[in-house]
């Protein structure tokens, strides 16, 4: 029978309660398993808990990571506990996201120092992975969860990065992704978290920022030790998602480094947002005769700050054809309660398609 720990004993009750397996209160009851799968935030938390649960289990027993932990650390407290114990510690990262931990078709990435280990745990993982690939000794599971999400977010930027450039040309991001979604450069990134997360401003795939962080800089750390004084793409792409961690709020999803290239070019990926190099519209033109997809196009320069409204107006990139502020001010005076509630909303459509301007929280 399956035993659950959880340091929120109401979690463990509820999954007794929803599958059947046996909640225990203290770590010590788990003394009978054999093997043992731990998901916990980082490698700090995995050394804890390791500490107190190997002194109560039998020689020969697996403590199972599914942490994205620290290579190095791994290394560490898989000796330790091993010389000490007689413990297996097993790194065991996943990945496949909330979807695949769901269906239960996750790929997992096992570091293990014995192939005996290796093979005793196998059978348990299976139980919640799809595919399960032997890495090498014990930290090299995580070293590779961690290069694999840094190339994840890599792609993401890169992609992103692209698309905005392409944007500025006048190329609607959506047409762009379907080309490309037919070509070399296409990737999970493209294929989904883009047109899936980014286009829509949905944001929300599941994955938070902050472990996304954490992943990045442990990758960095990595790629730091195989290739010493090398010049890392994958750590510049780390950098970026430091740079998001710093500036988004505390929940945001992971997908949200991208907004660090569109603060820094003053635009946002929208389908249907483009506007030519150098296209402006005819002089004399009312600004609600503009075309649409030219008014999402934009660059952020100083912003007149409406002290009633939460709202910043910026300045869309018209060449000779700035928007007039006094019908910015005038739209933003007269918007009814519901409206100056939903700035972004506003911003995005009500403020661009009336009067050619954007409007950002201030």
């Amino acid at each position: 029978r399956c035993l659950v720990w959880n340091r929120t004993e109401s979690k463990a009750r509820e999954h007794a309660a929803e599958h059947g397996s046996l909640a225990v209160e203290a770590l010590d009851r788990m003394a009978p398993a054999e093997v043992l799968v731990m998901c916990l935030p980082t490698s700090a938390e995995d050394a804890l808990v390791a500490e107190r649960l190997a002194p109560h289990l039998a020689r020969g027993a697996c403590l199972v990571s599914c942490t994205s932990g620290e290579p190095a650390a791994t290394r560490q407290l898989a000796e330790s506990l091993h010389s000490r114990f007689g413990v297996h510690f097993v790194d065991c990262p996943v990945s496949g996201g909330p979807r695949g931990a769901s269906a239960g078709t996750l790929t997992c990435m096992l570091g293990a120092n014995e192939d005996s280990a290796a093979e005793r745990v196998r059978p348990v993982v299976q139980a919640f992975a799809k595919k399960v690939v032997r890495c090498g000794p014990a930290g090299a599971g995580h070293a590779v969860k961690a290069i694999n999400n840094a190339m994840n977010c890599a792609h993401l930027l890169v992609g992103a990065e692209g698309l905005l450039a392409l944007q500025h040309m006048g190329v609607d991001p959506e047409v762009a992704l379907d080309a490309i979604n037919g070509s070399s450069g296409r990737s999970l990134q493209t294929q989904e978290r883009l047109p899936q997360e980014v286009l829509t401003r949905r944001f929300a795939y599941g994955f938070k920022l902050p472990l996304m962080a954490k992943d990045c800089r442990i990758a960095a750390g990595v790629v730091a030790d195989g290739l010493p004084g090398a010049t890392s793409l994958l750590s510049s792409a780390a950098a970026t998602v430091q740079q998001a961690l710093a500036e988004e709020p505390e929940d945001a999803d992971y997908t949200r480094a991208v907004c660090v290239i569109e603060r820094k070019v003053g635009s946002e990926l929208r389908p249907g947002a483009a506007i030519a190099a150098g296209e402006a519209p005819e002089d004399g033109a009312p600004a609600s005769k503009r075309s649409r997809s030219a008014t999402s196009a934009y660059r952020i320069e100083p912003a007149r700050r409406f002290p009633s409204e939460a709202l910043a107006v910026a300045k869309v990139g018209f060449g000779r054809q700035p928007p007039p502020w006094p019908t910015c001010a005038r739209l933003l005076a007269t918007a009814t309660p519901s409206d100056r509630g939903r700035s972004r909303a506003l911003g995005a459509r009500r403020l661009s398609r009336e009067c050619g301007v954007a409007a950002v929280p201030a």
